[in-house]
């Protein structure tokens, strides 16, 4: 069964849309020039973290998706709480929380991963993803009503133990894309593997699971990857032998394995890593995404020719937690302000979460801190 939605396709029409607008020009300044845009260049990255509150966060705490129809899905609410805990803005905090849990929660303790712009539940299945940020933004959270805060994330953390986890190769546990993954063959999303949070969870709830978890992630991006020779792909699966290989999205979405809207996430977390060796890892990944090309495109082939090359905001962020694990720390400035222009030219949710959440990750500011 896929994700429910069809979350990558949408996103990959999404990013087709954005070529309206004059980017060219903007791609011209931000991306490919090396130094200075002028007076268009935007300010600090780090702003974009409270642009995408304000833009994106309803007064409910509701996070939206305008230009997807309006729509919610529990990867927004858990983006919205990571970045409301790494502004600083407890309030925001407290609301995004308080309509993630009313409308959401599910009594298997996990979220439903799709709602419309009403808040009715239009798809019951979690995504593993947004369980997981969830669960660490909760135990991150130090403000107003901390104490319940980490209960719910100590329980949405044993919750995703329980039904997001199978048996991999050796015997060490994945972390799948949700509960509807667990089978075989399972589905899984590395991009759904963020290390900081897994880890993050492991010292936060002590259990050691989690560091388990962390550990095979690693392990499998280095098989489906070839240790760095190719790009990560968006999906993958574990075959009942434990055969792992790369595949297009089990929705349909698209026709083949690609590193995409998905897989991007997974540079980007593997770069901010505070393991050395798994920064080294993505480091590997800079001379595949350096050349323009493919640094902005929407989607590439795990060997990096280009199969769409529409500039997304979070190609521009992958590409850049690339550079900077390889200590490229100008193409890492140029590329994040060029995903900021992106964004700002054409304004999209997911766009948006991601040039924000770059910001944070890879400037050493709150959630990228080790």
């Amino acid at each position: 069964m896929a994700r429910p939605g069809g979350a990558t396709g949408r996103r990959q029409e999404a990013g087709r849309r954005a070529l309206a607008g004059g980017l060219g020009a903007v791609l011209a300044c931000a991306v490919v020039a090396s130094a200075g845009c002028g007076a268009g260049t935007p300010s600090g990255p780090p702003k974009s973290v409270p642009r995408f509150l304000d833009a994106y966060v309803r007064p409910d705490g509701r996070v939206a998706r305008p230009d997807q129809g309006g729509d919610t899905v529990s990867e927004g609410q858990a983006y919205g709480l990571l970045l409301a805990e790494a502004n600083g803005d407890d309030s925001a905090f407290r609301r995004i929380w308080a309509w993630t849990r009313d409308h959401l929660e599910l009594r298997s303790g996990l979220f439903a991963y799709h709602a419309d712009a009403a808040g009715r539940v239009l798809s019951r299945q979690p995504a593993s993803d947004a369980d997981v940020l969830i669960a660490w933004a909760l135990l991150r959270y130090g403000g107003q009503g901390a104490a319940a805060m980490h209960r719910a994330g100590r329980q949405v953390a044993a919750a995703i133990l329980a039904h997001e986890v199978t048996t991999g190769p050796h015997g060490m546990p994945v972390l799948t894309a949700g509960p509807w993954a667990t089978g075989r063959p399972a589905s899984l999303d590395p991009s759904y593997w963020s290390l900081t949070a897994l880890q993050g969870l492991a010292r936060l709830t002590g259990q050691q699971e989690w560091t388990r978890l962390a550990s095979s992630a690693v392990s499998i991006t280095r098989t489906l990857t070839r240790n760095g020779r190719l790009l990560p792909p968006d999906w993958a699966a574990l075959s009942s032998s434990g055969v792992l290989r790369a595949e297009p999205a089990p929705d349909g979405s698209q026709p083949q394995t690609q590193y995409g809207p998905d897989a991007q996430r997974t540079v980007v977390w593997f770069a901010t890593s505070c393991d050395a060796g798994v920064r080294k890892l993505a480091a590997r990944w800079w001379p595949m995404l350096q050349t323009a090309n493919r640094a902005h495109a929407l989607s590439l082939r795990p060997d990096g020719n280009v199969l769409n090359g529409t500039p997304a905001p979070l190609a521009l962020v992958a590409s850049a937690a690339a550079a900077h694990a390889a200590g490229d720390d100008h193409a890492t400035t140029d590329l994040l302000h060029g995903a900021t222009a992106v964004q700002r030219a054409h304004p999209t949710y997911y766009g948006g979460a991601w040039d924000a959440l770059g910001s944070v990750l890879l400037t050493s500011r709150g959630l990228g801190a080790c």
